[in-house]
């Protein structure tokens, strides 16, 4: 009876011990890829958005600007990175782009120009006829730009103003209305999709830090206050993600809500999250070295992204683009050339 017991109680621990190994996820495939562009020293290029097989970036030349896009947008350049052809989308001139999406064979994007008593922006469809203006609006500045991203399909833009916040959802020619937040104020119009759900930073003048919105095509699902400074906010297929923390204390976390029920987890982090990016069941950043690392918000696990030959640490500009299947497109700013990888996790 007991070597009955005994040898149950081996099956159960083996069944526990296969149960957590099975829970590991699988090394990151790290795959690099021919460069669609040869730019000269005055030239830069920016990824704008990535979808399976697919990009689109932003190139152009430099400006110096101090802030909002350092260059002037010359064209938009279509890449389909798995067959490497490319095809290029003509922009008014001087343009100012920092914000598109991919929409069928089309591309819309937003550009801007300076316009007092602040900024005039435009939100233009480029097809293979020519391109058509569908709206167009004033921003105090550039961090008021709209910002466009894509759900269920759909192209949408978020919009910020001095009396709200508003998304609009963009079909053909006709852009309509889906959600108006009032007296909620953003630091810059940033948004996060994983095709399904969108999620966005907010604040009103009685919050003491931003407040997290996960919201999906009937309106906002969760509305979580978060305890912390944001240094950075990704979205994933099952959580929304963000760094906590303040570069002067040196004190740094991450927050992940879960979208099935809003539950919120915490978790301290050694080192900064910036440029988070979500993809599939993960998140993938940078510190303030620009070194690589992949978290998983399921479990809290995070591990050190080797994506180059040359080592781990690397600093030099990384950006990761979700490439909507669970995985990502990687643009790096290597001595002035722009490198890119596709990783798969």
């Amino acid at each position: 009876m007991k070597r009955i017991l005994l040898l149950s109680l081996v099956f159960v621990f083996s069944l526990c011990a296969c149960s957590k190994q099975s829970r590991q996820p699988p090394e990151p495939t790290v795959q690099p890829l021919s460069s669609p562009l040869t730019l000269s020293a005055e030239e830069d290029a920016l990824m704008l958005c990535c979808e399976e097989n697919r990009a689109l970036l932003a190139v152009g030349h430099r400006n110096g600007a101090q802030e909002g896009p350092l260059y002037n947008t010359d064209y938009l350049l279509y890449w389909n990175y798995s067959d490497g052809t490319t095809k290029q989308f003509p922009v008014s001139s001087p343009a100012y782009i920092i914000s598109a999406t991919l929409d069928g064979a089309d591309v819309l994007y937003v550009d801007y120009e300076a316009m007092e008593p602040g900024l005039k922006w435009s939100l233009i469809r480029s097809t293979d006829t020519g391109k058509s203006t569908l709206a167009t609006g004033q921003a105090a500045s550039y961090n008021q730009v709209p910002t466009l991203f894509c759900l269920n399909g759909q192209p949408m833009y978020l919009q910020s103003e001095d009396t709200g916040i508003s998304v609009y959802r963009v079909d053909g020619s006709a852009v309509s209305s889906v959600l108006n937040l009032t007296d909620y104020t953003m630091s810059d119009v940033t948004v996060c999709t994983n095709g399904t759900q969108f999620a966005f930073l907010a604040s009103t003048n009685d919050d003491a830090y931003w407040a997290a919105f996960l919201c999906n095509a009937s309106g906002i699902l969760y509305q979580k206050e978060l305890s912390q400074q944001v240094t950075t906010f990704a979205i994933t297929d099952e959580y929304m993600a963000c760094g906590l923390g303040d570069p002067e204390t040196q004190k740094f976390s991450y927050e992940t809500i879960r979208i099935s029920d809003g539950k919120v987890s915490t978790a301290d982090s050694a080192v900064p999250l910036w440029r988070l990016a979500g993809s599939g069941s993960s998140c993938m950043y940078v510190d303030d070295t620009f070194a690589a690392h992949i978290l998983y918000p399921d479990t809290q696990q995070t591990d050190p992204l080797a994506i180059n030959d040359f080592a781990t640490y690397q600093n030099w500009p990384t950006v990761f683009c979700p490439d909507g299947v669970g995985g990502y497109l990687v643009e790096m700013d290597i001595e002035d050339t722009s490198t890119y990888w596709h990783i798969t996790t």
